[in-house]
This record gives C-alpha cells, sequence and structure tokens, in this order.
C-alpha cells in the first residue's frame, strides 16, 4: 500500500486540504490496524507506515497498538517535537477528517518550554532518561519478597501450623505483587526502562504471570487512554463508569441515590479491583473488543500466549499448587487476603492522584477539541504528594510524582525528583498551577471528600 491507494472516505470542503489529498473518515482508519496495512494519523495527517514497522526503534507492539487510529497526544509525549519529521513526511498519504477521540490544539509554548528543558537537561548533564541502575536493584527486591513470601506461606514446615505467620507472608507477597503493577509493569508500559522492546515485552509479560492480569489490556488502558486524556470523561478508561454505577466521581456524571455516603462503603470495595480487572481482561479483548473507547486491535501470538499463558500460571501457582500442601479453606484465606492488599495499594495510589476535589475534569466542546493544551491540561488533572518522602516514593513507584511523570511518562522514574524543579519553574513562569499535597493521606482525604461531595443529593432531585 502506497500513495496511490484509493480510500473509501467522506470528502468535506475543508479550506486546510489541497485537492490532490485523498480523504480519510476515522471509520475508514481503523480498518487499517493489521501487520501488512497500517495506518496511523498524527496532527490530521495519514501515514501509511507498514514498510516502517520492523524498522521502528520502539518496536513492533507500539505501532500495531496504534494502529488505525489518531496517535497525536502519545505519539508527542514519546517524541522530541519535529524529531521525526523528515521521516514521516516518506510515509504521508492523505488527511483525517473525523476523529473518534478528542483533539487537542497545537502544542503551546508551555508544552514547548518544559519539554526543550527537560530534554536540555538529560543532554546536558550526559545522562539516558531511560537508563538508571537503580532500578534493577529495585526489581529485584520485589520479585525476591514475592517469590520468598509466597513459599514461606505454603511450603515452609515452621509455618503450616501458625496461621499468623501465614497471614503476615500473604499480606508482604499481596504489597509486592502491587509493586510489580507499580514498576516492571508500568515502566514497560511507558518505555522507561532501556530502549530494549524486547525487554519491555518481559518484563510487561510479569503482570500477566505474577498478578493474573493482562499487560496488553493494561496498555489500551493505560497507555493510549489514560495517559493521553486524563480525566475526559468517555477518553479515559480509567475514570469510566457505567448508569448507574456503584460510585459518582466525575462533576458531569448522573447522581442516584446509592450515590449518598459514598466516601463511607466505596473504599472497601477497591479491595475487589485485582478480581475485577482479571475478568474484565477477557471481556475486553475477546468480547467487547474495546476498553471504553479505546478500539482492541487483533491480538498478535504473543500476546496471546501471554494473556492465556499468565491466566494459567497464575491459578496453578496461587490456588493449585498451595492446595497439594494446606487445606483448601485456607489457601483461600491467604489468596484473598493478598489479593485485597494488592488492590487496596494500587487503587489508593491512582485514585489519590486523579480522582480528587482539585483537579480539572476537562470535556470536549461540541466540535470534539479540547480548548486546552494538551501538557497543560496534565499537569491541571494531577495532584501530587510527599515529594519530600524517599519511603512513599519507592513504594509507589515514583507516582507521588504523578504530574511529572505524565509530562515524561519515557523518563525512568528514579530521575523524577531530579526534573521536578525544572518543571515546576515552567508551571510558575506559565502561570499552570501546579497541585501537591505534603503527604499520602492528605491527597487520600482530598480522595475521600471528593467522593463526599459527588455523593451529595443535586438540588432538584
Amino acid at each position: 500500500m502506497g500513495v496511490n491507494k484509493t480510500f473509501t472516505c467522506t470528502i468535506l470542503n475543508l479550506s486546510f486540504v489541497s485537492a490532490v489529498d485523498p480523504l480519510l473518515i476515522r471509520q475508514e482508519l481503523a480498518k487499517h490496524n493489521t501487520r501488512g496495512d497500517l495506518l496511523v494519523a498524527i496532527r490530521g495527517n495519514v501515514y501509511d507506515v507498514t514498510k516502517f514497522l520492523d524498522r521502528h526503534p520502539g518496536g513492533v507492539d507500539t505501532l500495531l497498538l496504534g494502529a488505525g487510529r489518531d496517535v497525536t497526544p502519545v505519539f508527542e509525549m514519546y517524541h522530541a517535537f519535529g524529531a521525526a519529521d523528515a521521516i514521516m513526511k516518506k510515509y504521508y498519504v492523505g488527511r483525517l477528517i473525523s476523529n473518534e477521540l478528542p483533539v487537542f490544539p497545537e502544542p503551546t509554548a508551555f508544552h514547548k518550554t518544559v519539554k526543550t528543558r527537560v530534554e536540555g537537561y538529560f543532554k546536558d548533564q550526559g545522562k539516558d532518561a531511560k537508563n538508571r541502575p537503580e532500578i534493577w536493584g529495585r526489581y529485584l527486591i520485589i520479585f525476591g519478597t514475592l517469590i520468598a513470601s509466597y513459599y514461606a506461606q505454603f511450603f515452609v514446615p515452621f509455618v503450616v501450623e501458625r496461621t499468623w505467620l501465614q497471614v503476615i507472608f500473604a499480606v508482604l507477597m499481596g504489597f509486592a505483587c502491587a509493586q510489580v503493577g507499580l514498576n516492571p509493569l508500568h515502566d514497560a508500559s511507558h518505555f522507561s526502562v532501556t530502549h530494549n522492546p524486547t525487554v519491555w515485552k518481559i518484563l510487561g509479560a510479569t503482570h500477566d504471570f505474577f498478578n493474573g492480569a493482562s499487560y496488553l489490556v493494561w496498555m489500551y488502558q493505560h497507555m493510549l487512554g489514560h495517559h493521553p486524556y486524563t480525566n475526559i470523561a468517555g477518553a479515559d478508561p480509567d475514570v469510566s463508569t457505567s448508569e448507574p454505577d456503584v460510585r459518582r466521581i466525575k462533576p458531569n456524571q448522573k447522581w442516584f441515590v446509592n450515590h449518598i455516603n459514598q466516601h463511607l462503603f466505596v473504599p472497601f470495595l477497591y479491595g475487589l479491583l485485582a478480581f475485577k480487572v482479571r475478568v474484565q481482561d477477557i471481556n475486553i479483548l475477546y468480547f467487547a473488543q474495546t476498553n471504553d473507547a479505546i478500539r482492541v486491535n487483533p491480538i498478535t501470538p504473543w500476546h496471546t500466549a501471554m494473556f492465556w499463558g499468565g491466566k494459567a500460571f497464575f491459578v496453578w501457582y496461587r490456588l493449585i499448587l498451595p492446595m497439594q500442601y494446606l487445606p483448601v479453606k485456607k489457601v483461600l484465606i491467604l489468596f484473598t487476603i493478598a489479593d485485597m492488599i494488592s488492590s487496596y495499594w494500587l487503587a489508593l495510589t491512582f485514585q489519590a492522584n486523579h480522582v480528587v476535589e482539585e483537579v480539572e475534569w476537562p470535556l470536549p466542546d461540541e466540535n470534539g477539541m479540547i480548548q486546552k493544551d494538551w501538557a497543560a491540561m496534565q499537569v491541571e488533572t494531577t495532584q501530587d504528594y510527599a515529594h519530600d518522602s524517599y519511603i512513599w516514593t519507592s513504594i509507589t513507584g515514583s507516582l507521588n510524582y504523578q504530574a511529572v511523570h505524565h509530562l515524561f511518562p519515557n523518563v525512568s522514574q528514579h530521575y523524577y525528583p531530579e526534573i521536578l524543579s525544572i518543571i515546576r519553574k515552567t508551571c510558575t513562569e506559565f502561570k499552570v498551577p501546579y497541585l501537591v499535597k505534603d503527604t499520602f493521606w492528605e491527597a487520600f482525604a482530598s480522595h475521600l471528600e471528593h467522593l463526599r461531595v459527588l455523593g451529595l443529593r443535586p438540588k432538584g432531585e
């Protein structure tokens, strides 16, 4: 497929489209989402990158995930402005004239300045933004803790008859499983650890095997959904809700009577997150084939093997094998404890960042445009906390620097404290409010207050 390909499309009278440019509507773009037929759109330009797939420095997977869609926010997150222009011109095939998700204006001076300054910092310091040796030590501690606590629960003889010790090890294992999500999984999904796509795939697969949850689904939800469209209803899967829903978290969400006093009971339900995700994975990939508004592309053999292999291994190592050594009831109790600890830690970490009283909840206008710079929106939809605490930075995977992470997800988390001052100075200069709480508990209290306020009965109801 090349520049002479004929598209099935709707022709509109748009002044910015030349008479010779093929025009493409979003429904047609969505059909070109396979290894042998791969189109992407960036800033209204459509590119046929089929022949570039195997030469893409970011690996095959990243292009296959973005295939058949407008990837503008993701592209601008992971590339320096203008860096790929010369290459992309070779693959230009036409113009996109409709969109399925919100569109952002051209990057403003704030976005360009903060990006230039941070990129300049790494260049001046001679540092590789993706490589920080400390991360491998953290991974070793996480996986070592997970394996040791698992073994201690079920196979160390002196523990077998001491339930209270087994419970302690189950709690420790649950915490370690959450750390797998916050560290190797999260780093891999943002390509922020090494420059090697194979390393990203292997680290991502640890989530499938140790947590029983899909790395591929996470990529659709987090990298293609949450990061580009943070807190935008109908585009960010992290704030997707049904009607009625057990909780009300968005100002534009319809209120129901069950939302009264939701701040008193909803946080307890976060302990079911891991179970929900594992079931939801299957529905997203094989039935709904969409995660909220983020479409799922054809699944590759690698991801099929990781998905089902991970599910099978998880059931075997967490349930079947332990049942050969301990009573079924005890295995189920220990499983539940570990799973709830993992669920609570992950849920509360993320809720304290975005689902809080102080942040923005932007909505597109009638034309699908977000009337705000993408980078400014990232800062205004995010709340940081506990910058001065090494412990909280370590046990949250540095996501207490959430705004830094959202602006520069491809930078190793170990560099967030170093570039914070650059970002905050630029925010001050451009009058972009940077939200930060002194402690995690203040941030979590803000989440509870957000739930309380949105649970109040609206006037007239």
